[in-house]
């Protein structure tokens, strides 16, 4: 039974038609995470907006305490310096992703919790954020 969940992952990826198999999407997901960087930070009702991304943004988390957390809308508040972030160094990624029609899902862990999840279309280039024009980076 347990050998199933990956062949159906494997099996859908197939019958989309895409030569990407979950190692390659998660290998691909892995390099993102990786080469992530603060592209801007924002200061929110106590918490700080994390805006990540290499080229443009890709992940958006709420840092309380120190421990990032999801953010799921547009970032607001206060426009903050940028600086390092030590939460970066211990990202990772769940060890499955999610297959849809139009694009991959990985979910990204922080100790253990998904935090974000980055997406990836099929032909595996990061899917960036769809944010307003007024809360991208300058």
């Amino acid at each position: 039974m347990k050998r199933l969940g990956p062949l159906l992952l494997f099996l859908l990826g197939v019958a989309l038609g895409e030569g990407s198999g979950p190692e390659a999407v998660l290998r691909a997901c892995l390099q993102i995470l990786q080469g992530l960087e603060v592209q801007a930070l924002y200061r929110e009702e106590g918490s700080t907006l994390v805006l990540l991304g290499q080229e443009r943004p890709l992940l958006l988390l709420a840092v309380e305490r120190g421990r990032p957390l999801p953010h799921l809308g547009p970032p607001r508040g206060r426009p903050l310096p940028r600086r390092p972030m030590p939460f970066l160094r211990e990202l990772s990624l769940a060890r499955w992703a999610v297959v849809l029609p139009q694009e991959y899902r990985c979910f990204v862990l922080h100790r253990g919790r998904v935090v974000g999840v980055l997406r990836l279309a099929h032909d595996l280039r990061p899917i960036p954020l769809d944010l307003p024009l007024e809360a991208l980076p300058q």
